[in-house]
């Protein structure tokens, strides 16, 4: 081979050489895909060349498959069968999939769906699961408790519905234009005249914010062969003030059974509407104070209780610990007896926000006494101790804070409940609340 030759392969293996690099870098430094050239480079050099481009082309297969896939898409195609690299990517795509159709599944009510192939994740959906399924159970019982009050209200107020009926014909147009309205229409301030004069239609009256569907049910429940149906909607009287109604409307139709009126009669229900909000709240209010402590705004005893034996039931089923942290305000009969009784509740205050802040969201924290308060905590990982050091560190951040008269001083007692324990909750509480005596006499010492 001549100098020249020999000169001219090695400026092209060079070349080659600088091409790969560049084709590598670019690839490193996720900025462009760049094939390397054949063409241009020594024969010697094509298995490498070979070899580079089919990574490149692996890895670019790569790439279009996991951006959509880490956006949570599942429909990007499948990286080539002889792609090796991908395989950990393509059983993860696989795995997300059977997920996506198990939570679809579960989206539908099968609350049968577990997964195990997804290490802590599997178990926090698992866990989800069950408490989807507890849920919706809780939440078709609480149905059926409130079909079963609105049926006994119903009933009710149909039997309290008193006043005057006002009867009505109108005409088939979505105005409600008034061809008879009986004289007690004076009970709402306008007199007959002004309807069937048709200086007023009926749709002036009704609220703005409900003429629209009014008119369109009706017109729907009239196409469709309906005689006679019910609706309720507001009114302004002639004052401006409004009133709930209850409109039964029956269609007048013609040998063809086409519809040539409408004739009615409202009945005013607001004293029923403003019983029903009143009730509604009232039920709301009677609920939360089943359950919470007044003064505090945590659960009582009643809530804690209630809480507190779903929380074991599901720590035994997940054969987890449960930390039962009993919590008691030191010499708060002090405070009352110095300060007065609002800053004992003020006292009984900052050590209920003390509490919420050392939790976790999970757990149950309720006041089962005057001056004491128990804490349920699900435990795997020492979070009991975790809580009772945060509770200590709390409180002397708290008295740090100027302003008041009093410092704070807790006794806490905390015991670990393991799930095989067949313990009551109540000789769970006794446990913790002796090993808080311990900590009382350990001060006076």
């Amino acid at each position: 081979m001549t100098p020249h030759v020999e000169d001219r392969d090695r400026h092209d293996l060079e070349a080659c050489l600088a091409e790969i690099d560049f084709a590598l870098t670019e690839l490193l430094e996720a900025r462009a895909v760049h094939y390397v050239g054949e063409a241009t480079c020594a024969p010697v050099a094509l298995p490498l060349v070979h070899t580079v481009n089919r990574m490149i082309r692996l890895l670019e297969e790569i790439v279009v498959f996991l951006l959509p896939l880490a956006r949570g898409e599942l429909s990007a195609p499948l990286p080539s069968p002889d792609n090796n690299m991908a395989v950990p990517l393509v059983e993860m795509h696989a795995r997300l999939s059977r997920l996506t159709r198990q939570t679809q599944e579960i989206a539908r009510g099968d609350y049968s769906q577990r997964i195990d192939f997804m290490g802590e994740f599997s178990e926090a959906f698992n866990s989800m699961v069950v408490l989807l399924e507890e849920r919706e159970r809780s939440l078709t019982d609480e149905i059926a408790r409130r079909k079963q009050a609105e049926d006994d209200l119903q009933r009710e107020r149909d039997l309290l519905v008193a006043g005057p009926v006002v009867t009505f014909r109108w005409n088939v147009d979505d105005e409600g234009t008034v061809e008879y309205v009986s004289p007690n229409i004076s009970a709402y301030g306008y007199a007959p005249e002004e309807f069937t004069s048709g200086k007023r239609v009926y749709a002036d009256i009704v609220d703005p914010a409900d003429i629209g569907w009014i008119s369109e049910e009706g017109n729907d429940k009239s196409r469709t062969g309906l005689e006679t149906w019910v609706q309720e909607y507001r009114i302004l009287d002639v004052e401006g003030e409004t009133h709930w109604i209850r409109d039964f409307t029956h269609a007048v139709r013609d040998d063809e059974g086409a519809v040539t009126a409408y004739e009615g009669y409202i009945i005013d229900v607001t004293p029923q509407k403003a019983a029903e909000a009143a009730l509604r709240q009232r039920e709301e209010q009677l609920r939360m104070l089943s359950l919470s402590d007044d003064l505090t705004g945590l659960y009582n005893r009643r809530g804690l209780f209630a809480l507190g034996e779903h929380t074991m039931r599901i720590a035994r089923r997940r054969a987890r610990k449960l930390g039962v942290i009993y919590v008691d305000v030191d010499s708060l009969k002090t405070v009352n007896d110095r300060f007065g009784h609002a800053q004992g509740d003020e006292a009984l205050r900052m050590v209920a926000d003390v509490i919420r802040a050392s939790i976790r969201e999970s757990d149950v924290v309720g006041r089962i006494g005057g001056d004491e308060f128990v804490i349920l905590a699900e435990d795997d990982t020492g979070v009991t101790e975790d809580i009772v050091a945060r509770l200590r560190r709390r409180v002397e951040h708290a008295n740090a804070k100027a302003g008041r008269p009093f410092r704070l001083s807790l006794s806490i007692g905390a015991i670990d409940w393991e799930h095989g324990d067949q313990a009551t909750l109540q000789e769970l509480i006794e446990r913790a609340d002796q090993c808080m005596y311990d900590d009382k006499r350990a001060k006076r010492r």
